[in-house]
């Protein structure tokens, strides 16, 4: 009959540290250190705050009784992930199925994480009837590696409605 010695125990439960500090880190670097990119973008206004250097974007329909009469699009790129992530540009597709290119001042770019990446331009009517009239389906940002990372649903739905906003003259 085989007898459980001192040094069976303790071999065993370093084995069992060993196997647990394993499996810690096959999650927290296959699972949990992934690349993440949050993409977010609308139609607004840029102006300053009284009496301040600060500048701020306002969103349209965001600040009642206030005319929107110098339209701009910002475009919102948070790296939410705990990984530098290089970002190549910003696109989209349109209803047939063609893809757009967006020019957006500033990229590429790397971003550290958690680093947020902000850039305006000046709001084209023609962009704003497209993405209200369903031409273009969908936008994403694209990282170095060619993953796109897609506009969520809400941020569609903000987009549109801010885009609407601006076109239904409402706020002159």
């Amino acid at each position: 009959m085989y007898k459980i010695s001192y040094a069976d125990v303790v071999s065993s439960l370093a084995l069992l540290t060993a196997l647990g500090a394993l499996g810690w880190n096959i999650i927290r670097d296959l699972i949990m250190d992934k690349v993440a990119i949050d993409f977010s973008t609308a139609f607004g206004e840029v102006g300053n705050i009284k009496n301040s250097i600060t500048g701020v974007f306002a969103d349209a329909g965001s600040l009642p009784n206030h005319k929107f009469d110098n339209p701009h699009m910002i475009v919102r790129i948070t790296n939410s992930g705990r990984r530098p992530v290089g970002i190549a540009g910003v696109g989209g597709e349109l209803e047939s199925g063609e893809h757009i290119s967006m020019v957006v001042e500033g990229l590429p770019k790397i971003l550290q994480p958690y680093e947020i990446f902000s850039s305006m331009s000046a709001a084209k009517q023609n962009v704003m009837d497209r993405i209200i009239n369903g031409e273009i389906t969908k936008l994403w940002v694209r990282d170095t590696k060619n993953k796109k990372w897609m506009l969520s649903k809400e941020g569609w739905k903000h987009l549109k409605e801010t885009a609407a906003y601006i076109n239904s003259k409402k706020h002159l």
